[in-house]
């Protein structure tokens, strides 16, 4: 459907076991929208579905909790126009948070108030997430898509291999807010999707070099919540240590879980 002098469409993803139909209604909508469903666990299989479905030659990515600004696939579209930026591989830009209440944060709130999104910071790097991500779709298909076997990190992992030949490109005005996690438990499950997609990606096969990588996860939790002892107020910095043990527990946890054969978290 044409918008702002363009044509774009939707491919909604769904990848819950226990409700494969959401039920959309494409005729409700003044674009063109698709209804998916992928059985295969994870996000990165989601999205390498979306990409299968798709017919545009621009993909867009983001989350199903995020929102991205009114003007987000206008900029887009504007910087994919331009001759000289034919070599971009990727275009990200800012994930600013949203809080429920910014006068009263959770625990969770707080401790990602210092611990969120560095998008600019990681596009130097080489990297994007994709909560906002756009790509040519022949270099997304270029590299065969996400690792569908991740549950976590597939962004980073396709990502740096886009950036060893083409250009990932921050826009500051290119926009997608995401909401903080308000609950601990909500972090605790992060990192240990994060420590699972550590260990499928390198230590499945040594587990003594995944220990040692989880002596290093674990310290610098302790030592980021230490540094604020003296940085940040007496209840922002106690805070911060009580939701870095909550995690390093649940780290453990799961450094167990995957050592013993389990399931990486979804």
């Amino acid at each position: 459907m044409p918008h702002h002098g363009f044509d774009f469409e939707v491919i909604v993803v769904n990848n819950d076991p226990d409700n494969q139909i959401l039920g959309l209604d494409p005729n409700q909508y003044p674009y063109s929208l698709k209804e998916s469903h992928e059985p295969i666990p994870g996000s990165y299989a989601a999205r390498n579905k979306g990409i299968q479905e798709s017919e545009g030659k621009i993909l867009a990515f983001t989350d199903s909790d995020c929102l991205p600004n009114n003007d987000w696939l206008a900029e887009a579209f504007n910087h994919f126009s331009k001759e000289e930026n034919q070599c971009t591989g990727i275009l990200t830009g800012p994930v600013p948070l949203i809080y429920k209440n910014p006068n009263s944060l959770s625990d969770a709130e707080v401790y990602e108030k210092y611990t969120g999104f560095t998008a600019e910071a990681y596009a130097i790097e080489g990297h994007a997430i994709t909560a906002n991500w756009f790509s040519p779709a022949s270099v997304i298909k270029e590299f065969g898509g996400f690792n569908d076997k991740l549950k976590s990190n597939g962004d980073s992992e396709l990502s740096g291999r886009i950036s060893q030949k083409y250009k990932i490109v921050y826009s500051p005005n290119l926009i997608v807010h995401h909401p903080a996690r308000y609950h601990t438990l909500e972090l605790v499950n992060k990192y240990k999707r994060l420590l699972g997609g550590a260990y499928t990606r390198r230590f499945q096969e040594n587990h003594a070099a995944f220990r040692i990588h989880l002596l290093k996860f674990l310290w610098a939790r302790y030592r980021f919540a230490f540094k604020r002892l003296f940085t940040l107020s007496p209840k922002e910095s106690i805070t911060i240590l009580r939701v870095c043990h909550a995690i390093n527990l649940g780290s453990i946890q799961e450094y167990f879980n995957l050592i013993n054969g389990g399931e990486t978290k979804r």
